[in-house]
């Protein structure tokens, strides 16, 4: 018996710069997400700019009760949550700082990611 491939997940990739103090943007962005990844896509937010600063913990634990929410439910559902690493530069987020579940990574990580998804959306 032939075996059986199993078809790769696909792919959406959440490309934000939303700054922490607006929360409406937030919530829907990441409620978008997360119902991304419960319909079974592999699920990528990359936050660049000011949006970096979510993932800064000092500002994290500021945001909106709502907000750090629905962060640790993406991260609940596999949501990858990764922060520019030139952004996380200018703004001193390091893995000191950084809120536990994002990650640090370069703008290549994010055009490799983003080369194979099947939909890429701007949240600015």
């Amino acid at each position: 018996m032939a075996k059986q491939e199993t078809p790769e997940r696909k792919k959406v990739v959440f490309f934000s710069m939303i700054p922490p103090s607006d929360n409406a943007r937030l919530e829907t962005m990441l409620g978008y997400a997360n119902a991304a990844a419960l319909l079974d896509y592999e699920t990528l937010i990359y936050f660049f700019l000011d949006g970096a600063l979510i993932g800064k913990q000092q500002v994290f634990n500021k945001l909106d009760q709502k907000i750090r929410d629905r962060v640790r439910e993406a991260l609940d559902n596999g949501v990858l949550l990764r922060i520019c690493s030139a952004a996380a530069q200018t703004f001193g987020i390091d893995n000191k700082n950084i809120v536990p579940g994002f990650e640090i990574v370069g703008i290549a990580f994010f055009y490799a990611y983003a080369e194979n998804a099947n939909i890429v959306l701007t949240w600015s």
